[in-house]
């Protein structure tokens, strides 16, 4: 090949370079304007879910029952909730973005992005109302048993709590998705194990207070 047929084929690579450039300027544009009034749109959304949950005094509901820490940290449910929004707003503004850059790849993932979205909001809802229900129990337990001493009616409530705790969270996992037969596998395991614990327990360590426990109904029963 001469030089000349080769700056022939460099030239006209080159300008069909820059044609299918500016060729897609339109589209960059209109994707850049589409992307825009996303986040726009999204931090809008953001204030507003904001607003609307502190309008509610919803971390106030939900710091009655203590659910707004959870080992020591901090969680404010409501920014989670907004930030669920704001994304979710901002993904689905993608979609197009991304359709008019020419970007199909990418699109398919977001697709499945969005169709999983409202499962993570549902477990989030799920998580506030286990929280709040388990510390409800925990209280009620309480209340419960106070008869039994402090010591035991403390132990009885815990009892409550976590169990409300785990089932919510196998609930939520459920709901993300997260292995559903592996969770059936753990949970059946989870209930034998505890039943077997409770059995050895109950037998082996507490005979003297089983033996206790039905005297004082038989003595009941025979009065």
């Amino acid at each position: 090949m001469s030089v000349e047929d080769l700056s022939t084929t460099v030239a006209t690579v080159v300008l069909g370079s820059l044609v299918n450039f500016l060729n897609f300027i339109p589209a960059l544009i209109g994707g850049l304007i589409v992307l825009t009034l996303g986040l726009i749109i999204a931090a809008v959304a953001y204030r507003v879910v904001v607003g609307v949950l502190k309008a509610a005094q919803v971390e106030k509901l939900l710091a009655r029952y203590g659910i707004t820490k959870i080992e020591g940290r901090d969680i404010e449910w409501g920014e989670i909730l907004a930030e669920l929004a704001r994304w979710s707003i901002i993904i689905v503004f993608l979609i197009p973005t991304l359709q008019a850059w020419r970007l199909d790849a990418v699109n398919v993932v977001l697709n499945r992005v969005i169709l999983y979205i409202p499962n993570v909001i549902v477990a989030v809802i799920l998580a506030i109302v286990g929280l709040a229900i388990s510390k409800l129990a925990y209280r009620v337990s309480y209340s419960a048993s106070r008869s039994l001493g402090t010591h035991l009616a403390h132990v009885v409530s815990l009892v409550a709590q976590w169990s409300l705790v785990i089932f919510v969270s196998f609930l939520v996992l459920h709901q993300l998705g997260v292995a559903p037969e592996l969770l059936r596998i753990l949970f059946g395991g989870l209930i034998a194990m505890i039943a077997v614990a409770g059995g050895l327990a109950f037998g082996l360590g507490g005979q003297g207070t089983a033996r206790a426990i039905l005297e004082a109904w038989w003595d009941k029963f025979k009065k």
